[in-house]
Formats: C-alpha cells, structure tokens, sequence
C-alpha cells in the first residue's frame, strides 16, 4: 500500500512540473510573438544598459550624497553598491549550479533577439533589477523612488522574456532572489 502511494506522489509531482513547464512556454511563446510593433529596439536597449544603469544609480546616490552633504546617502550607496557585488556573485554560481538551457535553443519557435550566456536560470538581469529596485525602495522609502525602480525592474524583466533569452519562471526566479538580496543586505546593516 505505502508503494502505491508513494508512485502516485511522484506520479502527481511529474504531473505538476510537466503543466508547469507547459504553462511556462506557452507564456514564453505568447510574450515571444506578441509585443508592441517597433518595440523591439528598445527592449534589446534595456536589457543592454541594465548593469550600466545599476552603476550609474549608484554614483549618482554617492555625488548626491557629496552635492547635499548627507552621510546617510553615502552609506545608501555603499549598500547599493554590495548589493550590486552580491548580484555578481550569486547569479553566476546559481546559474552553474541548476543549469537550464536557454528557450530559444530548446524551442524552434522562441526567436532569439539578444545575447544570453549559458545558463537561462535564473535571469541575471531580473535579479540585479529588482536586487536594486527593493534596495532603493527600502532605503528612501518614496513612493516616487518605489514607483520609478519597480517600474524599470519590471521592464528588464519583460524585456528579457520578449527577447526570447529567458523562460518567466527564469525572470519570476531572478525578481524573487534579486529581492530577497537586496532586503538581507539591508537587514544585515540594520536598515530593513
């Protein structure tokens, strides 16, 4: 009897991934096939400057803190700036220990409109996105400043699935990791 059972919650585990993974491509397909004529360039220009704006936020948090003579923006772009290196470290290590291969390699269909390295999973540009974005989010605590990084998180994101380099799951994986980093770098210095 215990056999059975236990068959049948691998049967249902086997179930579950293959209508998740189903689910994951069609979403993939739909975002692949379906986006704002012309918008492409633009896409392919976000996924191309994300580190070049992550850097950029952080000097420009570093000047300012020098332009209004607030020690407490120096320190938000130490923060931002550990952040950013935890980024670097952890999406590549994460990305050699579950190796998924990229969509457009395993889907004849997905058309591949950018670069991407090896391993799809998780998506390095969602994570330092929205690594940034919760970071910026919890130090200045504006709506305006919330609104502003969330907003280019998610264009990161959906720019990388509409490319066809990632799977949603690889972007939905990046956003909650990149999130999940940016608050423990902020409890670990006692700021979330």
């Amino acid at each position: 009897m215990r056999h059975d059972s236990k068959n049948s919650f691998v049967f249902q585990v086997i179930l579950f991934m293959n209508s998740f993974t189903a689910i994951d491509t069609a979403l993939l397909s739909w975002f692949n096939h379906h986006y704002i004529p012309g918008s492409i360039p633009f896409l392919q220009f976000i996924s191309a400057v994300t580190t070049y704006v992550s850097i950029a936020v952080v000097i420009m948090v570093f000047i300012f803190s020098f332009i209004r003579k607030q020690s407490l923006l120096r320190y938000y772009s130490l923060i931002l700036a550990i952040v950013l290196i935890a980024v670097a470290v952890v999406s590549p290590v994460m990305k050699s220990l579950i190796y998924r291969e990229r969509p457009f390699y395993t889907h004849q269909h997905i058309e591949k409109r950018s670069e991407g390295g090896e391993s799809s999973f998780p998506s390095g540009h969602s994570m330092e996105a929205f690594a940034l974005a919760v970071t910026l989010s919890l130090c200045f605590r504006r709506k305006s400043v919330t609104i502003t990084a969330v907003t280019w998180a998610l264009l990161v994101g959906y720019s990388r699935i509409a490319l066809g380099v990632h799977y949603p799951s690889d972007v939905l994986a990046g956003m909650l990791i990149g999130g999940f980093l940016g608050w423990l770098i902020l409890y670990i210095f006692k700021m979330a």
